[in-house]
């Protein structure tokens, strides 16, 4: 089967993309959104490889992008009941590309987004098929977005002179602080594309646009008991001319 998603992020995972969106279907008169879609190379939720999206696409998706692709079946896990897997040697079709309101129309309104009371940055394992809707990823428009940081520092699991790069954003949703990891490359090529070297000092990124701004989030996988949340892709409005 094919369906067309929009693409609501195309964030780092290991060594290639985690590419997720909505299901747009055409009525005839215009696109309609439906549900969540993560292409996944493999039923574990094996992450899609840049290259094999330049194979079926000729380039790697861009964010807001109508992308036709083709797909093997729901393979939804616990923790990312979202899972498609993508037929791996079919190529991809670019349909259309979504404007500015056709992309506010696709944000989700939760209550809160993966909390167990004090808001910040992880929940416990299970979490996830533990909602009364399971979710791991949301398109959200924030309450605030408090702050943005990026830094060089010590690696804390791993001996000197090893490094950790740290990429941070804090943001006000449901009345409570979360912080979020950044995995999204294209904010990072925008924003800091020559990172902070160690002993720098943390980098203030300030955007644009931050009370327009729309920003889809999500949670990893289980490590170490925890599931840990995610920036996967800030979505900004076009400039103004």
């Amino acid at each position: 089967m094919k369906k067309t998603i929009a693409v609501l992020a195309n964030s780092v995972k290991r060594s290639g993309r985690c590419l997720a969106g909505k299901e747009m279907v055409w009525d005839g008169r215009a696109w309609k959104a439906g549900q969540w879609i993560r292409p996944v190379s493999t039923t574990q939720g094996g992450e899609v490889s840049v290259a094999q999206m330049v194979s079926a696409l000729g380039r790697e998706p861009s964010l807001l992008e109508l992308v036709e692709m083709p797909i093997d079946s729901a393979v939804p896990l616990p923790d990312q009941p979202e899972n498609w897997l993508i037929e791996p040697s079919l190529p991809w079709r670019r349909v259309g590309t979504l404007d500015w309101l056709q992309a506010a129309a696709l944000v989700d309104r939760p209550r809160q987004v993966w909390d167990e009371g004090q808001g910040w940055r992880r929940v416990t394992q299970g979490y996830v098929p533990r909602m009364s809707q399971p979710a791991s990823l949301y398109l959200i428009k924030p309450e605030e977005i408090v702050n943005i940081e990026v830094w060089t520092g010590p690696n804390p699991f791993e001996p000197p002179p090893s490094v950790k790069r740290h990429r941070q954003a804090m943001i006000r949703y449901g009345g409570l602080v979360h912080e979020f990891d950044i995995t999204d490359p294209s904010f990072a090529d925008r924003y800091y594309p020559n990172f902070p070297a160690v002993g720098t000092g943390r980098r203030k990124i300030a955007l644009r646009a931050p009370s327009e701004t729309l920003v889809c989030v999500s949670v990893t996988p289980e490590y170490k008991g925890h599931q840990y949340k995610l920036v996967a892709a800030f979505i900004e409005p076009p400039l103004k001319r």
